[in-house]
């Protein structure tokens, strides 16, 4: 059953949404998404920003979250996306909530 990650964090002081952004669109999404195990990545930025940083909601839905954890550990490819998102990210910001997605029907 596929997995979705939804990762919520904090841009470090100085860093603009533009600059994530321009790093999600070039970089970071369609280095995850060229892994088979990847099935959709999407990325939200909060409105309301108190300009100490804008804050950050990414929704990365996979085949198996064991599966995602070994080839992101693995792949020489994401090496560079995770160096980038460490220049960017508060640390100790990041936090993550493994959800799938509920058998009931979802419209009233």
């Amino acid at each position: 059953m596929p997995v979705s990650a939804v990762n919520t964090f904090r841009l470090r002081p100085g860093v603009t949404a533009e600059q994530f952004e321009r790093f999600s669109a070039e970089l970071d999404r369609p280095t995850c998404l060229a892994f088979d195990v990847v099935f959709g990545f999407e990325v939200y930025l909060v409105d309301g920003d108190d300009g100490e940083g804008a804050d950050v909601v990414e929704i990365m839905t996979v085949s198996s979250w064991p599966e995602w954890e070994r080839v992101r550990d693995s792949s020489p490819q994401l090496k560079p996306v995770v160096e980038k998102f460490d220049e960017l990210v508060q640390p100790g910001s990041v936090v993550t909530l493994l959800t799938r997605k509920s058998p009931l029907p979802q419209e009233i």
